[in-house]
């Protein structure tokens, strides 16, 4: 047998589910299996909407009325696939649930407060609507079905809106489901009931869990989730732009995901079918012919240590310190205790080795209550100041790195940290799995995604990839796009992903986060920004970028200035401009400190030999121990060009003319005829010999 799940986007429209029953009477009719449906598209985040609503008193009557417009077109528009009672009948089974949930929502109004079963009740309304229509749909294509009261299936203890299976009785349930006699088995996701009879839920997305359970009651040979994306990817793909699709993965990988923040799974539908060892497939309704992921048990060591990478956003990072900590038996008990029996989740734990500290993290949501349970727990240890005051650090993120290979490989763990600290990510508390399976940093929410792309890109593209941020589009900037279209691909065939994401002359800039072709980069500066160099550096801090570098094609001084600030926003500095290395001998050393400090690159070949490698070659003869005696060479090739001319007989400005238009002075041709810019070239080579000298 087998069990496939469909999600809220699948039933979105009249359309999609015609698909959907499609896909499922073909496989139903070879061979029996399983169906469970969530609520149509975005029904249940209606109804906690109006829930909400209710309990601020609020009158919802009215706002109700989209809620049964959506399904009433939507079996107006599946009319013609059902017969005239059947339709009849739906509209009558949706009205008596849309007159149940008006009455419930009007007593949480009255009373300003909503009991848990009653919150259940109204959550479950959506999945109860989709399952009526489903089952029309289905029994119209002439297949046998056999709808599944979750209260006869899935049963639930310990809370009626995050409640936790029962395994064992689920198990028996299925005994007898696997004998009957229906081509198909259908089931309304998300819903279960306690020993009382009282309607429970999975928890939010819960249908997931629910095809899962099915599963494993079946013994079925494999079990579909089908949703709106591809598979499981390297990382949200959202947020990153070159994520990878996950062919195959082990269930505790994909647990570990789901855990920390995988989107495309609920975090508890891995383990009925752990047990069971059977196979989990994500597929996409709006690309049926894809392969998706396969989930199932580890069949050897993957090749590549991390398999993904998840950012578990809008936590708080609660710290219990205090000399009270040390050395005392029982303090984390008590303190773990305490939270469980508020049934708050941790997320996060991590504990200094000298046992006086103590930090975890949980849903910024759960806060307040966390806060509170330990006042209660330790207020005696508070008033005799054993414990310090329990100091919430909010607005934090968990990205963690998940797969089997972190154990089998070296060097793991000091990739991740170095790709943050590359980013400027300061890490506030680490975290790893007794496992090995995972590596956590708690770091700061404005940080994440951020961190999220620039470990990523770490990780997972086989390219090395570097941002360039152009200013300057005169000749030599010109040159230089020209080179990078036609050195793309080549570079890329090697291994280098050479990207354009800024451009700026001395009026606009344009920024892109996907950036743009070299060849058609001049003509986007018509739609660009004023320029301002502090937005540039801005923006490469908040995108991401792992290896950003500030091209300076300028003869600017105060481009030539903001090349410490780049550095210290951690770009590297590739300069055409010697203005830079001519400022005073204290801004010179300032440079060189902070590429150092901030381990960035600074190169200037540029500055002196027109693009020969004299600075490289000096900087190594020097590095060598020999000693720098004199220099001789042509200083400047403007002057020797124009002195040629003159020598042939050439007028002086005409001279002076052809040498700018050749593009062979700088764009002020007075710092060429003044010796200004031998006198530049000059200094930079007394100081790359190691002399302190000045303009």
């Amino acid at each position: 047998m087998w069990v496939m799940k469909f999600g809220g986007s699948s039933l979105a429209d009249a359309e999609r589910l015609r698909k959907v029953v499609a896909r499922v009477a073909e496989r139903a009719i070879s061979t029996r299996g399983g169906l469970v449906v969530s609520a149509v598209g975005g029904v249940t985040n209606q109804l906690v909407c109006l829930l909400e609503l209710a309990r601020n008193g609020q009158d919802t009557v009215l706002l109700q009325a989209p809620l049964q417009q959506q399904h009433r077109q939507l079996l107006q528009q599946l009319e013609p696939e059902l017969a005239t009672d059947t339709v009849a009948l739906l509209h009558t089974a949706m009205q008596q649930r849309f007159a149940g949930l008006a009455q419930d929502l009007n007593g949480v109004r009255l009373l300003r407060a909503c009991p848990e079963e009653v919150q259940a009740r109204i959550l479950a309304v959506g999945e109860q609507l989709a399952v009526c229509i489903v089952d029309a749909l289905l029994r119209a294509q002439g297949l046998t079905v056999e709808r599944i009261d979750p209260s006869a299936l899935i049963h639930t203890h310990g809370g009626l809106l995050e409640a936790q299976p029962l395994l064992p009785e689920i198990a028996a349930s299925g005994t007898r489901l696997k004998n009957s006699s229906a081509q198909l088995l259908l089931l309304p996701g998300f819903i279960g009931a306690d020993a009382n009879g009282a309607l429970s839920l999975l928890g939010r997305n819960g249908s997931d869990y629910s095809a899962a359970l099915l599963a494993y009651a079946l013994d079925a040979e494999l079990c579909e989730i089908w949703t709106d994306v591809d598979g499981v990817y390297s990382a949200d793909p959202r947020l990153v732009a070159n994520a990878r699709l996950i062919a195959t993965m082990s269930y505790e990988e994909a647990m570990e995901l789901s855990y920390f923040g995988a989107k495309v799974l609920h975090p508890k539908t891995i383990g009925p079918l752990m047990l069971k060892r059977i196979p989990l497939r994500i597929r996409n309704t709006l690309n049926p012919d894809g392969a998706g992921t396969l989930i199932g048990p580890r069949q050897s060591i993957p090749p590549v240590p991390a398999r993904g990478l998840t950012l578990l956003q809008d936590l708080s990072l609660i710290t219990v310190s205090g000399p009270g900590m040390q050395g005392v038996p029982g303090m984390a008990a008590r303190l773990f205790a305490a939270v469980a029996r508020a049934q708050i989740a941790i997320m996060l734990i991590t504990q200094a080795s000298s046992e006086c500290s103590l930090s975890f993290a949980v849903a910024a949501s759960d806060e307040a209550r966390a806060l509170s349970t330990l006042e209660c727990e330790f207020a005696l240890e508070r008033q005799r100041a054993l414990l310090h005051a329990f100091e919430p650090l909010r607005n934090v993120t968990i990205l963690s790195l998940v797969g089997d290979g972190l154990y089998h490989q070296q060097g793991v763990a000091g990739r991740f940290f170095a790709a943050l600290t590359t980013l400027h990510v300061n890490v506030i508390a680490i975290a790893q799995g007794s496992s090995e399976r995972s590596i956590s940093a708690v770091i700061a929410g404005c940080d994440g995604q951020r961190a999220l792309r620039g470990v990523h890109q770490q990780f997972f593209e086989s390219r090395q990839v570097i941002e360039v941020f152009l200013i300057g589009v005169g000749t030599v900037g010109r040159a230089l796009l020209q080179q990078m279209a036609v050195q793309q691909p080549f570079l890329r065939a090697h291994g280098i992903d050479l990207r354009l994401r800024g451009i700026a002359n001395s009026k606009k800039m344009r920024l892109d986060s996907e950036g743009f072709a070299p060849d058609s980069a001049l003509s986007s500066l018509d739609d660009g920004v004023a320029f301002d160099v502090d937005q540039l550096l801005r923006f490469v801090s908040s995108d991401g970028c792992l290896n950003p570098v500030l091209v300076d094609c300028t003869s600017d001084t105060h481009i030539a200035q903001a090349q410490l600030r780049a550095l210290q926003h951690g770009l590297h500095v590739v300069t055409a401009n010697k203005k830079a290395n001519t400022l005073s001998m204290a801004f010179y050393r300032a440079l060189r400190q902070s590429a150092d400090r901030h381990s960035r690159r600074y190169l200037y070949e540029t500055n002196v030999g027109a693009a020969l490698p004299v600075i490289d070659t000096l900087q190594n003869l020097v590095k060598s121990g020999d000693t720098v005696r004199a220099f001789a060479g042509i200083l400047s090739g403007s002057l020797s060009y124009i002195f040629g001319l003159l020598d042939d007989g050439v007028p002086f400005s005409e001279a002076v003319r052809d040498a700018q238009t050749r593009g062979l002075t700088e764009p002020d041709p007075r710092d060429d005829l003044s010796g200004l810019d031998v006198a530049r070239k000059l200094l930079i080579l007394l100081r790359e010999a190691g002399m302190a000298a000045e303009l």
